[in-house]
This record gives structure tokens, sequence and C-alpha cells, in this order.
């Protein structure tokens, strides 16, 4: 591990990343994601809290913000052939919106659904009641 000026820095003298998902080890896959969240510093914009294995990705677009949420919970992930899938339930996502940058609505795009959200001193909360493969967060902003 390394900081500089310029940024932070970790190396791994070996594949990790591919033995976390060879082998479902789960002290590598907190291990690389500590390593992430420390070298990405002030931390993320979309942080997600609840069950289930989930990868995400967010950005903005014309009329707002889209966040992505895919589940990838299932017994077999790690093995390669994902033949069913496992909804997980309550997934609370908070996001950090840029400054000046209100949300009017969100939009649950798989589910065809409006949610609640709260505003929450320069971010957006909101819960995603249960997710089947994937859902798509629409935020619209005002």
């Amino acid at each position: 591990m390394r900081q500089t000026e310029k940024g932070r820095l970790i190396y791994f003298p070996g594949d990790i990343e591919r033995t976390m998902w060879l082998s479902g080890h789960t002290d590598l896959s907190r291990l690389l994601q500590n390593s992430i969240r420390w070298v990405a510093g002030s931390g993320a914009p979309v942080s997600i809290e609840g069950r289930g294995l989930i990868e995400v990705f967010a950005w903005e677009t014309e009329a707002g913000f889209a966040v992505h949420v895919l589940n990838y919970t299932n017994p077999n992930v790690h093995r390669g052939w994902v033949r069913e899938s496992y909804p997980i339930g309550e997934q609370k996502v908070r996001m950090q919106l840029p400054p000046g940058r209100q949300v009017a609505r969100v939009e649950l795009l798989r589910a065809g659904s409006d949610i609640p959200f709260r505003p929450a001193g320069g971010s957006v909360e909101f819960t995603i009641p249960s997710i089947d493969d994937y859902e798509v967060a629409a935020l619209y902003s005002s």
C-alpha cells in the first residue's frame, strides 16, 4: 500500500481477484472491497445496504441519474453457470448528488413503479423493495 500526493496504490503479488471468484472465499472478498474503498478515497457516490451479492453502477442521464443493481445472489455465482434467479429483499440506497441538484421523483424501471425517497443533506435516500435479477432506479432531477 502506498499513498502519494497524486493518489493511492495497492499492489497484490498474485491474482487474488480470480482466486476469490473461483473459491468464493469471504476473506478475499473483504480484502478486495476494503482495498477498493481505500483507493477510492473520499467515498463512493452510491452506497447500498441489504442482503445478497450485487453489482451496482450509476451515471448521470439527460433526465437525472440512473442506478443499476444486478443481483448475483446464487450458490453457483462463482462457478459460471447461473441457471436460476434468487430474488433478494430490501436494498437501501444512498446517492450523493452534485451541488445544486435535487431529485423530484424516483422510478423503478423494471418494477414499473414510483417509490418514495428522502433528500438527506446533499444526497437522496430510497429503498428498493426487492430485486429479482436486476433493477434500475431512475432519479429524475427537478
